[in-house]
């Protein structure tokens, strides 16, 4: 498991910040919110979780002002960047490329799609997988693979090398075009 703080349990900064606008740390250790003109939000580390799993704590994202028409460069996600020093069993930039799963728990007021990306900073690399939300208000357990990249290795230091990122609204420069199903160079659509 690369992800740090994934059971949302490490919250130093504060469990609840109203007003969201922009991005930043805000709650959840670890975790990046990244907005950008997609409405107004609370986010809080909330004890709503999943019946199974083991979970105590969740990350919840609540919009208190839509965005009713969002603008082409409009975004909503969270994220974290993993430093390249703690990767190297992914072989990224060999023939020997490990694919890489990314499990989670899910709950939305609306069903739909929504987009799990890794982006390779060094490389300016990515890759997304889509995911189904079939119920609304219902705990669903998610699961997405991406093929190894045999292009571009991760540099083996403390700096920025991966970032995973989950999608929840983009305008329409995010979404138009081909979703890079497979590792690309860095494109408008994810």
């Amino acid at each position: 498991n690369i992800i740090i703080n994934g059971d949302m349990s490490l919250c130093q900064r504060a469990t609840s910040t109203a007003s969201i606008t922009s991005s930043d740390y805000y709650t959840i250790d670890r975790w990046k919110t990244m907005v950008n003109s997609q409405g107004t939000w609370t986010q809080t580390q909330d004890t709503d979780v999943p019946t199974t799993g083991g979970f105590a704590t969740s990350l919840k994202m609540d919009n208190t002002t839509a965005d009713a028409s969002p603008a082409s460069d409009d975004y909503l996600y969270i994220q974290q960047t993993l430093e390249g020093q703690n990767l190297p069993h992914l072989k990224k930039g060999t023939a020997d490329a490990e694919s890489l799963t990314v499990s989670f728990w899910v709950k939305a007021t609306k069903t739909g799609t929504n987009i799990v990306e890794l982006y390779d900073k060094d490389n300016t690399r990515h890759i997304c997988q889509s995911y189904t939300i079939s119920s609304a208000d219902t705990w669903e357990q998610k699961e997405v693979t991406f093929a190894g990249d045999t292009t571009g290795a991760f540099t083996n230091d403390n700096g920025e090398s991966l970032t995973v990122l989950f999608w929840f609204g983009a305008g329409s420069g995010y979404t138009s075009g081909t979703l890079a199903t497979s590792w690309a160079s860095v494109s408008g659509a994810a």
